[in-house]
């Protein structure tokens, strides 16, 4: 994927009107491959730069999408969006205070999938929420230590 030959592609588009088709085509890209989250996350940061309320679209759908996936225990799907959320908040498309918002909602009736869907996003987005919110981040693993010694 080389940003150099698709941004200008991507800028030449109406993307404004086409921010659900934008939206979408991310979304379906990263669970077609979440390895790359990093790489869509970024894409979408720099689309966001001019266009903010794109990745406004983007995460309410990302949102609802992890909504959906907890309430039917899709665990793939659940992995997928837990990801995609970490990436945005490192490249801060998404604010931190969603991911403690994420990982709360992942802890409060802990089962071993929940706590590992956590452990994944605090591996991927630990380093810059610790940053933004070291008060936050601490509860979460205040959590933790509970769960742990449950």
């Amino acid at each position: 994927l080389n940003m150099k030959n698709i941004l200008p592609e991507l800028f030449s588009e109406n993307l404004i009107r086409g921010r659900g088709l934008f939206a979408r085509s991310c979304m379906k890209a990263q669970m077609a491959s979440p390895g790359f989250s990093n790489v869509y996350a970024a894409v979408v940061a720099i689309v966001n730069t001019k266009f903010p309320e794109i990745g406004e679209t983007l995460l309410k759908r990302i949102v609802i999408q992890f909504r959906r996936s907890v309430k039917r225990n899709d665990k793939p799907v659940c992995l997928a969006m837990t990801s995609f959320i970490a990436h945005l908040i490192n490249q801060q498309v998404a604010h931190e205070l969603l991911g403690l918002q994420l990982l709360t909602v992942l802890l409060e009736k802990p089962t071993d999938d929940s706590v590992e869907l956590a452990i994944n996003f605090v591996k991927e987005a630990g380093a810059m929420m610790q940053e933004l919110s070291p008060a936050g981040l601490n509860a979460i693993f205040d959590t933790f230590r509970s769960i742990l010694n449950e």
